[in-house]
């Protein structure tokens, strides 16, 4: 054989250690990243919360933690340099309300899979790619706006002003009318554009950040000048006869309101575009006891079952609600054109869901399941509320195919629907909130649908250990559904193929609800096991909060609330034997004692505790 040449052995030599060395440093990377098998990749973070190597269950309770301290401790706001708490969350009844909902379940899903492949020779090269570059999952965040809104009002009562327009004042006189012009006014409004991404974002990233709230000025859109420039057309308008506005009823009675000159002074306001039109606030006021007189609401038709038989105890009808909107624009041009016909009331017609002549054959004969919650303990107004609840609740129908959600049925939450007012603290205030109890309601009804064996849509578990709602066979936290408006909501399927109709019972002398779910049973069972608890989470140190709102000395106090981790299997096993298993996961945030302090005066807020949201 021929001998290579020196400079042929020596390529081929280095040829040969090249590929040793490839196939060593290949060898090496499956190595190293074996060791982040099951975990989540190096420089990965949820938000603010480093989870680099740590398994999906020990990332999430790190990142959770951070979030319980959020929720507890709120952030701060600062608007001209005035910096006041803005809580994220209260208490009331035992009942948690938080106007922030993390998903925490899709950040965990999306760190897990950042940077990582099911082929282990990809997954290595994925997580050698983007060694030295951090990747940020975030933390999908939802705001109930409305009520921070609120809350940024208690906190900051007199800092916005409105701007005002210029418009009439007008006086009646022996000899006609005579108006002035109230004069304008300049405001300043908050910027609540940039104030809730900025909150967001601070949320996303998990980092206990001042919020700032800033303030504009804002100019009257109609001058003094323009007013005065209309003064004579609206007095022109106060002098023509009266608007009348008629209604024919189901016995074909006609009726009529009178919108005379006193009513229309209330009214006449000038535009930015020189014309006159009405205030739609002073509209409505006058339209109020025509809709008093006029309106129905739809009523579904109520049933009971009477000594195993469904009877009927309400029929159905079909409501009527005036159509605010088009009577408004229609009134404006009448107004404008100065035309004086008679106006018809529109109306919109709201037929009921489930009429008395759709029910005679219901097939409505058996049990499908029953849930059941004490209430043992509560407060007067708690009380009055889970009646008003059952009231609500008791002969309903639920559809064949129906998505039953629990809020439509509840809502809207104000004095006229029946519900009464408890006070709670909400940062440093003492507030009314409506409603307290109604958590007691989502959680019976919770465990009826299950033991009905129905497919869950929507379920929430409350944000605290709550005695109200442990389950009645462990009395373990972890089987309770949480309601409020907008979200979350419990809704449920009714796949059954017959209606459900919902008995709701509140058994006063031993302080227990009993809900009872019944219709044609297709041979399905449902159950779920006693709710097990993963870990219990202990509270931290007690929390004392300065306010105006109670007398110098005077305390306030909230109970704490040990946290919790738990779960259940809740099982629908079909006629044909087959079973559908669900795990339900509930995280019960820890909140230690909270007391509000009376003092005559507020000291200045201490800078922002980092520590007490550290996530060692």
């Amino acid at each position: 054989m021929e001998a290579l040449e020196p400079h042929t052995q020596l390529t081929t030599h280095l040829g040969i250690g090249v590929v040793v060395f490839l196939i060593c440093a290949a060898g090496a990377s499956l190595i190293w990243a074996e060791q982040y098998r099951g975990r989540m990749a190096p420089y990965v973070t949820v938000g603010s919360v480093d989870v680099s190597g740590l398994d999906p269950q020990t990332a999430r309770t790190l990142v959770q933690t951070k979030i319980d301290a959020l929720l507890t401790n709120g952030m701060t706001v600062a608007i001209d340099g005035e910096i006041k708490p803005l809580p994220l969350s209260h208490v009331i009844s035992g009942d948690v309300v938080e106007d922030v909902n993390f998903d925490l379940d899709a950040a965990i899903t999306e760190a897990t899979h950042a940077r990582r492949s099911p082929w282990r020779v990809m997954d290595a090269g994925l997580l050698l790619t983007h060694i030295w570059h951090r990747q940020q999952i975030v933390l999908p965040v939802s705001l109930s706006e409305n009520s921070i809104k609120q809350e940024i009002y208690q906190q900051f009562p007199q800092t916005e002003t409105l701007a005002r327009d210029a418009g009439f004042i007008f006086t009646q006189t022996p000899t006609g009318w005579e108006g002035t012009i109230r004069p304008s006014i300049n405001g300043k409004e908050f910027q609540w554009n940039e104030f809730f991404p900025d909150l967001n974002k601070a949320l996303e990233q998990l980092t206990p950040s001042q919020v700032e709230l800033n303030l504009v000025a804002k100019a009257a859109e109609v001058t003094n000048e323009r007013a005065e420039a209309l003064h004579e057309q609206a007095l022109f308008l106060l002098s023509q006869p009266p608007f009348i506005f008629t209604d024919t009823d189901e016995r074909g009675e006609q009726h009529t309101w009178t919108l005379d000159d006193h009513a229309l002074s209330l009214m006449l306001s000038p535009t930015a575009q020189d014309d006159i039109t009405a205030d739609r606030d002073a509209f409505e006021i006058f339209l109020a006891p025509i809709a008093t007189a006029t309106e129905q609401a739809a009523q579904n038709a109520r049933f009971s079952v009477n000594q195993g038989r469904v009877v009927e105890f309400a029929q159905s009808h079909d409501g009527r609600k005036l159509d605010r909107d088009v009577l408004f624009t229609t009134f404006t041009q009448a107004l404008i054109s100065n035309t004086r016909n008679p106006i018809s009331l529109p109306f919109i017609i709201e037929e009921a869901h489930t009429k008395t002549a759709d029910v005679n054959d219901l097939g409505i004969d058996q049990i499908l399941g029953v849930g059941t919650s004490s209430y043992r303990g509560s407060p007067a107004n708690r009380k009055k509320n889970i009646q008003n609840g059952v009231n609500l609740l008791n002969g309903l129908l639920i559809a064949p195919g129906e998505t039953f959600s629990l809020l439509d049925v509840l809502k809207p939450f104000d004095t006229d629907n029946g519900y009464l007012p408890e006070l709670v603290i909400k940062g440093n205030k003492i507030t009314p909130e409506l409603g307290g109890g109604l958590c007691q309601i989502g959680t019976t009804t919770f465990r009826a649908a299950l033991n009905s064996g129905l497919p869950i849509v929507e379920r929430s578990n409350h944000s605290l250990v709550v005695s109200y709602y442990n389950d009645p066979a462990n009395h373990n936290p972890g089987t309770d559904a949480t309601i409020y408006d907008p979200s979350p909501d419990l809704k449920f399927l009714n796949d059954t193929g017959h209606a459900i109709l919902f008995q709701a019972e509140n058994l006063t002398q031993t302080q227990e609800l009993r809900f009872t779910f019944w219709g044609t049973s297709d041979g399905r069972k449902g159950s779920y096991e006693p709710p097990t608890v993963l870990r219990w989470i202990p509270v931290g140190d007690p929390q004392r909060t300065e306010t105006t709102d109670l007398k110098p000395g005077e305390e306030k106090c909230q109970d704490a609330h040990i946290g919790a981790d738990a779960s259940f299997v809740y099982t629908i096993k079909r006629p044909d034997g087959t079973e559908e298993k669900t795990t339900f996961t509930s995280h019960y945030r820890p909140l230690p004692r909270m007391c509000l302090v009376g003092v005559e005066t507020l000291s200045e807020p201490p800078p922002l505790d980092q520590t007490n949201l550290s996530t060692e």
